[in-house]
């Protein structure tokens, strides 16, 4: 006669729990996953196919029962997720800022849209360049290197015991991006903000020898044509940025979990 005791039941419920809480906290902040044009249900559905498959082959967990140590494991696993998923977001919200800062130069800041991955309006040209990296991202197969990232976690910070989570040095060192991440963005956007430079002292000299010429007028279509053009041949190298991003984003989500 099969017997199954509460002790099997607490560690088996650890196996399926842990990894569908830290995946769902990753799902919240990630790019793709957590757009609001994904449903809440598919959302779940598919961190329970996730956590599923990680449960049988993460390794040993803590089991599940009612203790303060439970709660404490439950908040840490959300941290956990949260950590990947922010630093994924991050990092590509450079693209965001590159095309901000562009759009600037352009003329596009009045011009914003509703971006459906933050559920926020955002300038279009930002708008686009971030919708434009979600579909890189998503092509290059960054989703399924997330979800490995998700896996290689749970060897990072196992679900033991004894509580751990992410050490203070590692908060520390996802905000500390923020400043390389920056310099990223500017890099990016560096060639049609020039090119946006030259229009600009090329339209004062023209004012400058053709005072009759109304530049309020002409200067705004001028900006507005030679900004997409640049962006246009901008392209080439948007989808090896993308690439190279999620590198950072996967670097910098280890670095997080190993405490910096």
């Amino acid at each position: 006669m099969l017997t199954i005791t509460d002790a099997e039941i607490a560690r088996w419920l650890g196996l399926l729990v842990w990894p569908l809480l830290r995946g769902l906290a990753l799902f919240a902040f990630a790019p793709a996953f957590g757009s609001s044009a994904v449903p809440a249900p598919v959302k779940v559905a598919l961190g329970l196919a996730i956590a599923a498959v990680i449960g049988g082959v993460a390794g040993p967990m803590a089991p599940l029962d009612l203790s303060w140590r439970t709660a404490a494991l439950v908040v840490e696993q959300v941290l956990v997720g949260v950590a990947i998923g922010f630093a994924m977001r991050v990092t590509l919200s450079v693209m965001a800022f590159a095309g901000d800062l562009s759009g600037l130069q352009m003329g596009f800041g009045f011009a914003t849209l509703l971006n459906p991955q933050v559920g926020v309006p955002m300038p279009a040209l930002a708008d686009f360049f971030d919708l434009l990296s979600t579909v890189l991202f998503l092509a290059i197969g960054g989703h399924l290197l997330l979800i490995a990232a998700l896996v290689k976690s749970f060897q990072i910070v196992p679900v033991t015991a004894a509580v751990g989570g992410i050490a203070p040095a590692g908060w520390a060192a996802l905000a500390a991006s923020g400043a390389a991440l920056f310099q990223l963005g500017v890099i990016l956007a560096l060639p049609v903000v020039a090119a946006m430079l030259a229009i600009n002292v090329a339209m004062a000299v023209v004012s400058r020898v053709a005072p009759q010429l109304n530049i309020m007028s002409v200067g705004f279509a001028v900006f507005l044509w030679t900004g997409i053009a640049a962006t246009a041949l901008l392209m080439p190298f948007v989808a090896p940025a993308v690439e190279h991003l999620v590198e950072v984003g996967l670097r910098l989500a280890e670095t997080v979990l190993r405490g910096g």
